[in-house]
């Protein structure tokens, strides 16, 4: 069993075996942060479920101001100090699980700078026996540098505190971990610790002889077998995580049993804050898929846009885009569910590949929205829309063609119209650059340096700019076929279009100056995509100081701005100010 759960700020879910009574020992999953999270969400999901079936019950949880958790205020005097607002949550956490399975002790595992909280926590208390710390940010100065130095590289300049994806670190923030060193970590005699390490080092050896030296039980671990659990896949299925290394040493190590005392009675999820209401849905058949319910707390319209997965990452988002647009709707009078699609994120996969990621472009996604669309349809929203950044603009693309429930369509950085089964994102990627945009590349330092170490497929990219050239060609006289009245469209993605504007679907296609798919737009509808004006309902906006992935806070709050003014002029009941042209 796996349960949703509100505890504080944070939003979690609760692992169990489904046994009346609890058990003398409990395990809290502290998750990293960023991308660590992101590419863990669905192995900590299974890790969940795998110890509570060794009858651990096990919560895992987002952290205020992550995954789906609240948000931390923001404009307000000092600045939030993440750090002791985070560890004050995670105690928090910890009370409501040793209270709600009835447990004596705890054990701790945490990923990244989420072992990092757990052995800090740890040191605080007295109940918990046990840490298994996941690849571990043994010193939060080291960490804090190299978050900063990514957020120079993405957005340029320097910023007191840290920007970086959903993060907003004041200077206090960052001040305060970056004095955290896990050889300083004080913890008990009678704790035992699992250090998995991706790789031995100097920092590393200090901090197990610190421990050691205090009378700590450690064991160091290898990480080869937990690997995939930072790993970020794009292409392939992907194999679930091989957890027994980790299993065993808590089975061997802390032994659990039944406790005497059930279960307490798990409250149902609701997570408020002003402007919106969310809760957790479970739905599709068997109730395999997931989703988070976001309602505005005031006067709503009669619009619910379904929010799908960005790649593989799970509902909330890459730099958490997916809730924060979400709440941006909530506040405008607009309810929206953002989902998990099968075999992402908290959706458990198709008979036969439950554990496994399911595949980013060749899984057909189309039954998931339509179960989505029946949730909010049995909530009496009237409107549905779809929206999707990347590969999960494709899905909601051909979710909208397949279901003719949906009144409009928003999306970010359509990469592709079709996809054929064997293409590779690399491929399509080169298939649909355009040759300025490959001499531009020619000139970039770092390509030649993989071309020259042999990581660049130069037949692949060859094949990639044939078609390319041979489908311009094809396309450009299917186009004067169009115009001309000799026949219809011809080209799928002009048959979609002529599709969606005669059923009266609005779609919003918003797409970064630089993004590789207006090559494929200016393939399919002519110079500047200025064919797209042909079709009724239909607008096409290239938005200046945008990426691809909306690595910016301000990126993001723009493209939340523009969809939802899309909305509320094409679907709403409300005026607003503005256009779109």
């Amino acid at each position: 069993m796996m349960r949703p759960v509100a505890v504080g700020d944070c939003f979690g879910w609760f692992h169990t075996r489904g046994e009346q009574h609890g058990s003398e020992i409990a395990v809290m999953l502290c998750p990293g942060l960023t991308r660590d999270a992101l590419d863990a969400h669905q192995s900590l999901r299974l890790l969940g479920n795998a110890l509570a079936s060794a009858g651990y019950p096990t919560l895992r949880i987002d952290y205020p101001d992550t995954g789906d958790a609240r948000d931390c205020p923001v404009d307000i005097a000092p600045p939030v100090e993440h750090w002791s607002v985070w560890l004050q949550s995670l105690d928090q956490a910890l009370d409501w699980l040793r209270d709600v399975a009835g447990a004596r002790h705890l054990v701790l595992c945490g990923l990244r700078f989420g072992a990092t909280l757990a052995a800090v926590a740890a040191e605080q208390r007295d109940d918990v026996l046990g840490l298994a710390l996941l690849a571990p940010v043994l010193r939060g100065q080291s960490y804090m540098r190299q978050l900063q130095l990514e957020a120079r590289l993405q957005h340029g300049g320097d910023v007191e505190g840290l920007a970086f994806q959903e993060l907003r670190f004041s200077g206090q923030t960052v001040d305060v971990i970056s004095r955290i060193d896990l050889r300083d970590v004080a913890l008990k005699r009678t704790s035992h610790v699992a250090m998995f390490l991706q790789n031995p080092s100097k920092p590393a050896r200090d901090c197990v002889e610190a421990w050691r030296a205090r009378g700590v039980e450690v064991t160091e671990c290898g990480f080869a077998e937990l690997a995939p659990m930072l790993r970020h896949n794009q292409e392939t299925e992907g194999a679930p995580v091989e957890f027994a290394p980790l299993l065993n040493w808590i089975r061997r190590t802390i032994p659990t049993q039944p406790a005497r005392v059930p279960f307490r009675r798990v409250l149902p999820a609701v997570l408020t804050q002003p402007g919106w209401v969310e809760q957790p849905v479970r739905f599709g058949p068997d109730d395999r898929l997931f989703g988070m319910l976001c309602q505005p707390e005031g006067p709503a319209h009669d619009i619910a846009v379904i929010i799908g997965n960005t790649g593989r990452d799970p509902h909330y988002g890459y730099a958490r885009f997916g809730v924060s647009f979400a709440r941006h709707l909530a506040a405008s009078g607009i309810a929206s569910l953002r989902i998990d699609f099968s075999g992402l994120g908290d959706s458990v996969g198709v008979a036969g590949k439950e554990h496994v990621l399911s595949a980013m472009f060749e899984s057909d996604r189309t039954p998931d929205i339509s179960a989505a669309i029946d949730v909010l349809q049995a909530r009496g929203y009237g409107q549905v829309a779809l929206q999707g950044l990347c590969a999960g603009a494709y899905h909601a693309l051909h979710g909208g063609i397949a279901d003719p429930r949906v009144s409009a369509l928003l999306l970010v950085n359509l990469p592709v119209f079709q996809w054929h089964v064997g293409d590779t994102v690399d491929f399509v990627y080169r298939k649909t650059m355009t040759p300025i945009r490959y001499m531009s590349k020619a000139s970039d330092k770092d390509a030649w340096q993989r071309l020259l170490r042999g990581e660049l497929d130069i037949a692949n990219i060859a094949r990639a700019q044939r078609d390319r050239t041979m489908t311009r060609i094809r396309e450009r006289w299917l186009r004067l076929a169009e115009q001309r009245g000799w026949a219809g469209p011809r080209s799928f993605a002009r048959q979609t279009m002529a599709s969606l504007a005669a059923r009266g679907v609005k779609t919003f296609l918003l797409f970064s100056p630089d993004d590789n798919g207006l090559d494929m737009i200016e393939q399919e509808f002519g110079k500047s995509g200025a064919g797209i004006r042909h079709y009724t309902g239909a607008t096409l906006r290239v938005e200046p100081g945008l990426d691809h992935i909306l690595n910016g806070r301000e990126m993001r709050h723009v493209a939340a701005t523009l969809m939802t003014k899309f909305l509320t002029v094409n679907l709403g009941s409300a005026d607003v100010p503005g256009d779109l042209a």
